[in-house]
């Protein structure tokens, strides 16, 4: 969304923010869809050497409360590429096809499949400035990769709100947001537990009667 240290590794730090963000926004997606679209978006910073903040902005995408997609973009001043950008797509997908990138009716560009777990596929690739502006201007991110049929699949991401949560004073330590993530860990159990416990249950009431045997 964390082997945290005073600088982002390009990879490591900035894959292991991008997976605590993803969890910890799951829980308020799964409850209702934010009003401020600034909701939509969480941002962690970790303090550099230099005085300088490096920082991950990033949103995720749902179907009702199963994660379809996610969108993350870093920022390290520390950096020689500065921007980089990370998209997580389904499994269903084939990895003949780059994926797409496009901001609203720009001209799209494409990148590589870079790993691939039992979760997810993802694609990443540094960024020019002029990358980091379209997105502050535009008003939809569409990420569209090819399913194993060879049809489009494509995930929308809502810019509304990058800006002001980017340029933003507003964000999380990445130690804050372990432990936010750790209380929302708990809670999550026990909401599995109970959802199991409901499903025990209704199995029971509709077990068919035993019978005597005649």
């Amino acid at each position: 969304m964390n082997k945290m240290k005073n600088k982002f590794a390009p990879l490591a730090v900035f894959a292991a923010l991008a997976l605590f963000a993803g969890a910890a926004h799951a829980q308020d997606a799964a409850a209702q869809q934010p009003v401020n679209p600034e909701d939509n978006w969480v941002k962690v910073c970790d303090k550099l050497k230099s005085g300088e903040k490096a920082c991950i902005v990033r949103q995720v995408v749902f179907a009702g409360s199963t994660k379809i997609g996610a969108f993350t973009f870093r920022d390290d001043p520390s950096s020689k590429n500065r921007y980089f950008v990370q998209a997580e797509m389904p499994l269903a997908i084939s990895l003949l096809f780059n994926l797409k990138w496009q901001i609203d009716g720009a001209k799209p560009f494409y990148t590589p499949w870079a790993t691939c777990d039992p979760t997810k596929c993802t694609s990443h690739s540094n960024m020019p400035n002029a990358f980091l502006e379209s997105l502050k201007r535009g008003a939809k991110l569409t990420m569209t990769a090819k399913n194993r049929a060879f049809k489009d699949l494509s995930i929308d991401i809502d810019l509304n709100g990058f800006t002001a949560v980017y340029e933003g004073d507003k964000a999380l330590t990445p130690s804050e947001f372990q432990n936010q993530l750790s209380g929302q860990s708990a809670l999550q159990q026990q909401l599995q537990e109970a959802a199991e416990k409901i499903r025990q249950e209704k199995q029971a009431t509709e077990a068919p009667a035993p019978t005597d045997g005649n």
